[in-house]
């Protein structure tokens, strides 16, 4: 089996920080923070990286995890 990354689970890790104090302390635009949540971007590993720090969880955590047949391609 492979894994494959799935939706974004960014705006449920925010927990009480809204959408502009977490894209200021992580030095980026709010559109860019919104396309992360709705799943139009997906975060580099350094942003996950950072962002982990930020909310005190694990790079890993910010999306969920999909196993597929390795070998085939789903989306």
């Amino acid at each position: 089996m492979a894994l494959r990354k799935g939706r974004c689970r960014l705006y449920e890790l925010l927990g009480d920080m809204n959408q502009a104090d977490f894209a200021r302390r992580m030095k980026v635009a709010e559109s860019t923070v919104s396309r992360w949540i709705n799943n139009k971007r997906e975060m580099s590993y350094e942003n996950a990286v950072q962002a982990s720090i930020i909310l005190n969880c694990h790079a890993e955590d910010f999306y969920e995890w999909v196993e597929v047949e390795k070998g085939k391609r789903q989306r």
